[in-house]
């Protein structure tokens, strides 16, 4: 795993919302080559029923980039949030899930920023 310049990653995750770790796995190499985020029919399909069906596409790619991330990092907490299963059980539980969903989603959101902070590669 080499990453360059791990403080340009951190302020490009911070200022783009965190849209920059697509480009951060694209770099380490984390997309498996037939998944369902390569074919471009799909994003098209997400396009044509209107933009959110294609959002919702894009928020799952990036959540399950920063698990792939976190997962690299060694982030504490990889037997839970590399589980598709805990993430859908969130979503699907009103207000203490959804609650937990977002804990979850800023636990990994940080985790990987104190990883690249702290990455000495």
């Amino acid at each position: 795993m080499k990453i360059k310049h791990p403080i340009l990653w951190v302020i490009l995750s911070i200022i783009t919302c965190n849209i920059s770790i697509l480009f951060l796995g694209k770099k380490l190499k984390i997309y498996k080559q037939n998944a369902w985020y390569t074919n471009w029919y799909y994003w098209v399909l997400g396009a044509i029923f209107g933009i959110l069906p294609a959002l919702i596409m894009l928020c799952i790619l990036i959540i399950q980039t920063n698990v792939k991330i976190c997962a690299l990092f060694n982030v504490g907490g990889k037997e839970i949030y590399t589980l598709p299963y805990v993430w859908i059980g969130l979503l699907i539980i009103p207000i203490i899930g959804w609650t937990l969903f977002i804990i979850l989603l800023l636990y990994i959101y940080i985790m990987h920023l104190i990883g690249l902070f702290s990455y000495k590669g």
